[in-house]
């Protein structure tokens, strides 16, 4: 096995099994492909953009591309049996974990990515190296994800079984097993664009286009109609309060209701930017 610079975790070529440099296994490593080429996803995006109501209608002509960095970011992904026993009876569960193993990867967009073991191949890292990809090293030890993956295991057991049964409080834990445990390194695009002379950013999976972080301009008239909302329902707040002197309750949940309406529609009419954490497919 060849140590590439900077690598933590040593990969045999042939089965794909990993070791750290201190000879411990951590299973077999995996990696995403980059089936999405940047242009490809950027008019993806483009089209993703104009589904929200605050995007402007000429966000497609004018969103011009920058420049992007790929980088492989590594997980750990399981699959962890989790044994199960309630009245009346007994079943095994059977859960697709993934875990950041790097602690730059915690409190990101990129945390809470949705992986599972579909699709992978084995790591190469000419691979990484012909796509123009760096690679980011995991700093969390197999020991450390196995406990959180278990732990997470058996809260989607309960979960999942939870409305079935009534209550977590029905149910009991009567084993775990970690059945499979692989270090995957998935590619993950952070491109940079321009719009009417300012930047933006979002962040994307290479492998299904999904969008995992997005700063999306807002519309002037967009801004401009958010306004003159909120000055409406502040007015109309004004007017029952005033005009509802018989029916105080009523006047005063008619402007706390009109209020929040008002504040929600100023605090849009403030925003330039949308930024969005969601996960979406192309």
């Amino acid at each position: 096995m060849e140590r590439q610079a900077g690598e933590v975790v040593l990969t045999c070529p042939f089965c794909g099994t990993a070791f750290t440099l201190q000879g411990v296994e951590v299973g077999e490593h995996l990696m995403g492909r980059v089936n999405y080429d940047i242009q490809h996803l950027f008019q993806t995006f483009k089209a993703w953009a104009l589904r929200m109501p605050e995007t402007p209608n000429d966000f497609t002509e004018k969103a011009t591309f920058n420049d992007y960095n790929l980088i492989f970011y590594p997980f750990w992904i399981y699959v962890v049996r989790v044994k199960v026993s309630y009245p009346g009876g007994s079943e095994e569960i059977t859960h697709n974990v993934a875990l950041p193993a790097s602690t730059s990867i915690t409190n990101s967009p990129i945390e809470k990515a949705r992986l599972s073991l579909a699709g992978k191949v084995y790591y190469s890292h000419k691979y990484v190296l012909s796509n123009n990809g760096k690679i980011l090293n995991p700093d969390i030890d197999p020991s450390t994800a196995d406990q959180k993956a278990l732990t997470l295991a058996v809260s989607l057991a309960q979960q999942s079984l939870a409305y079935r049964f009534g209550g977590r409080a029905r149910l009991k834990i009567d084993g775990t097993e970690i059945v499979e445990r692989k270090l995957v390194h998935q590619p993950i695009f952070h491109v940079n664009y321009t719009y009417n002379g300012k930047n933006y950013k979002f962040i994307a999976d290479a492998s299904d286009s999904r969008i995992l972080y997005a700063e999306v301009p807002v519309e002037l008239r967009f801004r401009v109609a958010a306004m003159l909302g909120g000055i409406t329902s502040l007015i109309l707040g004004l007017a029952m309060l005033l005009f509802s002197n018989n029916h105080p309750v009523f006047a005063l949940t008619s402007l706390l209701g009109f209020l929040v309406v008002g504040g929600v529609s100023f605090s849009k009419a403030l925003t330039s930017t949308v930024v969005t954490r969601k996960f979406f497919a192309e």
